[in-house]
C-alpha cells in the first residue's frame, strides 16, 4: 500500500519529464516530436552545405559532444575560422541534477538534432529537459539574451490561500535569483513550505559565463514574466530564455528537492456520534411523524421564499463586487492582495472633492487632472484623476501604485491610496501645499521667496530621497524622470520626489540596465540613456546635477515665453563660469538674504561632478550626501559636462513617448509618464 502511495507522488514529475514539449505553450520556434525537444533555427543568414562555416559548425558540435564525457556541467568552445564570418561559438549546459551519463547522452542527441534540423542556420539552439545547446556566428557567452523564449504552463490553477501562496512564491523566486547570481555555477534550487501538507519547489539557472549583475538582470525579467505573461495564478510554470531560466512546481523535480512524501492529511472529522433525536432513524423521519408535514410544508415554503429573496439580493451585490475585483485583478494581478489596505471607494473620493468640482481643481498632469480634497476626518489629499480616454496611463498607474506603496521616506511623496472602479483610475496622495519646485524656479518673483538656506535644504532633501531609492529602501529603484516639476514642496519647503510612473525596480547588486525605448524629459536625461538606452543609478545622479545647478541659478531649461528667463543649457553656462573662475556669477541675482560663498561654490562643484559625460566619473548619491554634509572637504575637480546639440530633430527624438505638460498653476503637478518595459 505504501509503495503505491510513493508511486502516486512520483507520477506528476514523471509525466512532466516525458511529456512532449509541443504539448506546452510555445512562444516561438519548433518542436521535434520524436526527441521531445524544443529547437530554434535562427535565420540570420544561411550557408551552403559545403561551406567553411558549415564545416566549422560540425567540428564545434563534435567538440561539444566529446567534452560532455567529463564531469563538467557546462562547456563552451570556439572554432576560429580564417575569416570572422567563418568563426563559430557554441556551448552546452546540463541541469544540476543530471548524472555525467545523462548529460553525455543528452548533448550527443542535441548535437545530432541541431545538426540535421538547422543545417543551414547561422545560429541555432535546442532545449531538452536535461541539457541545453547553442551555437552562433557571434560571441554570446556573456551577453543577456531573452529571445527566443519558451514557457511551460501548468493548466491547474492554485487552490488555497492565493495571497499567501503568491507571497511565498514571489519571495522564493527572488531568493533563487540572488542565489543563482552569486553561485559559481549560476544555479539555485529551493523548497518552501506553504502549509503543513504542501511545499513549493523551484530552480533557477543562468549561463555560467554571465556576470553576477547580468544573471540577476536576466532572472529578474524571467520572474517578471511569470505574473505578467505566462503563469499568473497557476500551480506551476517555467520561463526559459537563451541566457537563463526559472521554474517552480508543487511537486519536487530535482534530486536536491529531497523527494519525500508529505505527511498524510488528517482524517476528515467524524460524523456526530450522538444518538439520533427521537423520531429519526438514519436520517429518515419515522412514519409516526408524518402528520407534522402538514404544518411544516407551508412554513418551509415561506422560509424558502425569504431565503430566495435574500439570496438574490446578496448575489446581485456580490456580482457587482466581483466585477470590481475582476477589474483590480486585471490591472494588478496577484499584487492586489497586498494593496487592499490602500483601496479607496469612488464614492469616498467624490465626497472629498465635491464630485471633482472645478473649483477644487489645482493642476493638470500628463495624463489627467489633480484635485484638492478633504476626507471626512479633515485630512487634505491630492487626487490625481487619469483621463478616461487615456489608455496610455494604465501601465504607469500600476507601476506607480506598486512602487510607491512599498516606499516610506520624508523626501518622497506619500501615496495614501488608489481607486480603480469602472473606467476610473485615481491616485490619492498626501496634499503638498507649496506646489512644485518648478513652480518657483521659473518665476523671478517667486524665486525671491527661496533663500539660500531653503535652496540648500531642498538640494539636501532631494539627495536624501534619491539615496533612499538607490540604496536604503528594501528595493533598488531608478526614478528615470527626475526634474523640478516632479519635486513637490511641503509647508516647510521640504522637497518630496513624486511621479514614479517610469521608475524601474532593479536588482540590489545591479548597476546598469538597457531599454529599447527612450522615455524622459529633454535636458535632464543622461547622454548614455538619451543616445543608447543605458540607464543606471548614475542616470538619476545626472538629473540631480542638472537640478542642483538650476536651484543655484534660479533658471531652468524650459519653454518659457521669455527666453531670457530660461537658459538653454545650464550645464554649459555653469561650466563656462567655473572655467572662468567666476562661479559666483551663477548664483541667482533675485535671491534675497545671506548666503555662504563656500557652500554655494561647493554645490556648484557637486552639480558639475554629477553631469560629467562618463557615468563612472559621476559620484554616487551616498558620496554626494557625504559631500553636502561635510563642512571642509576637498572635492574632485569636475570635467567638462556632456552637452546636447539642440535642434528640432534632436529635441523630438529626446522627448519621444513623453507628453510634457507644464501648468504654472499646479499645486501637485504629479504627472504619469508613459512607461515602456524592456
Amino acid at each position: 500500500m505504501m509503495s503505491s502511495f510513493y508511486l502516486f507522488l512520483l507520477l506528476p514529475s514523471l509525466f512532466f519529464f516525458f511529456l512532449p514539449i509541443h504539448c506546452f505553450n510555445i512562444i516561438q520556434g519548433a518542436t521535434d516530436k520524436n526527441t521531445k525537444a524544443y529547437y530554434n533555427c535562427t535565420i540570420n543568414g544561411t550557408f551552403a552545405s559545403n561551406s567553411t562555416y558549415r564545416s566549422n559548425t560540425i567540428t564545434l558540435l563534435n567538440w561539444l559532444s566529446s567534452n560532455a564525457t567529463t564531469d563538467s556541467r557546462s562547456y563552451n568552445t570556439t572554432v576560429i575560422g580564417k575569416t570572422t564570418s567563418d568563426t563559430v561559438y557554441g556551448l552546452y549546459i546540463c541541469t544540476r541534477d543530471s548524472t555525467p551519463g545523462m548529460c553525455q547522452d543528452c548533448v550527443a542527441e542535441a548535437s545530432k538534432l541541431i545538426s540535421s534540423l538547422c543545417s543551414k542556420a547561422k545560429e541555432a539552439m535546442v532545449w531538452y529537459r536535461v541539457c541545453y545547446m547553442r551555437y552562433s556566428n557571434r560571441n554570446f557567452f556573456s551577453n543577456v539574451e531573452e529571445s527566443p523564449s519558451i514557457t511551460f504552463v501548468s493548466d491547474i490553477d492554485y487552490v488555497g490561500q492565493v495571497g499567501r501562496y503568491n507571497t511565498i512564491l514571489w519571495n522564493m523566486l527572488n531568493d533563487m535569483r540572488t542565489m543563482a547570481a552569486a553561485d559559481s555555477n549560476k544555479t539555485a534550487a529551493m523548497t518552501q513550505k506553504i502549509t503543513d501538507h504542501q511545499n513549493i519547489y523551484g530552480s533557477a539557472w543562468c549561463l555560467p559565463y554571465l556576470s553576477t549583475e547580468n544573471c540577476s538582470w536576466c532572472l529578474s525579467d524571467a520572474i517578471a514574466y511569470i505574473p505578467a505573461g505566462c503563469c499568473r495564478g497557476k500551480s506551476g510554470g517555467t520561463v526559459m530564455y537563451p541566457s537563463c531560466g526559472i521554474r517552480y512546481e508543487l511537486y519536487p523535480f530535482l534530486k536536491e528537492h529531497n523527494i519525500v512524501p508529505p505527511p498524510l492529511r488528517p482524517p476528515p472529522p467524524q460524523r456526530d456520534s450522538r444518538p439520533l433525536a427521537p423520531g429519526f432513524v438514519s436520517g429518515k423521519r419515522k412514519q409516526k411523524n408524518l402528520p407534522l408535514s402538514k404544518v411544516a410544508v407551508p412554513i418551509a415554503i415561506v422560509v424558502a421564499l425569504v431565503l430566495l429573496t435574500l439570496g438574490g439580493c446578496c448575489f446581485l451585490r456580490r456580482k457587482g463586487r466581483k466585477s470590481q475585483d475582476d477589474i483590480l485583478k486585471e490591472n494588478f494581478g496577484n499584487d492586489i492582495s497586498t494593496l487592499e489596505s490602500l483601496r479607496f471607494e469612488l464614492a469616498r473620493i467624490e465626497a472629498a472633492t465635491n464630485r471633482f468640482a472645478t473649483e477644487n481643481r489645482v493642476g493638470k498632469g500628463g495624463f489627467g487632472e489633480v484635485y484638492k480634497g478633504i476626507l471626512l476626518n479633515g485630512q487634505e489629499i491630492a487626487v490625481k484623476r487619469l483621463t478616461r480616454s487615456s489608455g496610455q496611463g494604465a501601465i504607469e498607474f500600476k507601476n506607480e501604485v506598486l512602487v510607491i506603496a512599498k516606499l516610506q521616506h520624508r523626501n518622497l511623496v506619500r501615496l495614501l491610496g488608489f481607486c480603480l472602479e469602472g473606467e476610473e483610475k485615481i491616485l490619492i496622495y498626501e496634499y503638498v501645499p507649496n506646489k512644485s519646485l518648478d513652480y518657483f524656479l521659473c518665476d523671478p518673483q517667486k524665486r525671491r521667496q527661496l533663500s539660500w538656506i531653503q535652496r540648500k535644504q531642498i538640494i539636501m532633501g532631494i539627495a536624501r530621497g534619491i539615496l533612499y531609492l538607490h540604496e536604503d529602501s528594501r528595493l533598488k529603484i531608478i526614478h528615470r524622470d527626475l526634474k523640478p516639476s516632479n519635486v513637490l514642496l511641503d509647508s516647510n519647503m521640504n522637497p518630496k520626489i513624486s511621479d514614479f510612473g517610469m521608475a524601474r525596480i532593479v536588482a540590489v547588486d545591479q548597476n546598469e540596465e538597457n531599454t529599447h525605448r527612450i522615455v524622459g524629459t529633454y535636458g535632464y536625461m543622461s547622454p548614455e540613456y538619451a543616445m543608447f538606452g543605458q540607464f543606471s543609478v548614475k542616470s538619476d545622479v545626472f538629473s540631480f546635477g542638472v537640478m542642483v545647478l538650476e536651484i543655484i541659478n534660479g533658471k531652468r531649461k524650459g519653454t518659457s515665453s521669455s527666453e531670457s528667463e530660461c537658459i538653454d543649457d545650464i550645464r554649459r553656462h555653469a561650466w563656462e563660469k567655473w572655467t572662468e573662475k567666476t562661479p559666483m556669477e551663477l548664483l541667482d541675482p533675485n535671491m534675497e538674504g545671506p548666503y555662504s560663498k563656500e557652500e554655494v561654490i561647493k554645490c556648484i562643484q557637486i552639480g558639475l561632478l554629477c553631469v560629467q559625460e562618463e557615468p563612472n566619473d559621476r559620484p554616487t548619491m551616498a558620496t554626494i550626501v557625504f559631500y553636502l554634509n561635510s563642512s571642509s572637504l576637498n572635492l574632485p575637480s569636475p570635467r567638462e559636462p556632456a552637452y546636447y546639440f539642440k535642434n528640432n530633430r534632436t529635441e523630438e527624438s529626446m522627448t519621444t513617448s513623453k507628453e510634457l505638460v507644464n501648468d504654472s498653476n499646479s499645486i501637485n503637478e504629479i504627472t504619469i509618464s508613459k512607461f515602456f518595459p524592456r
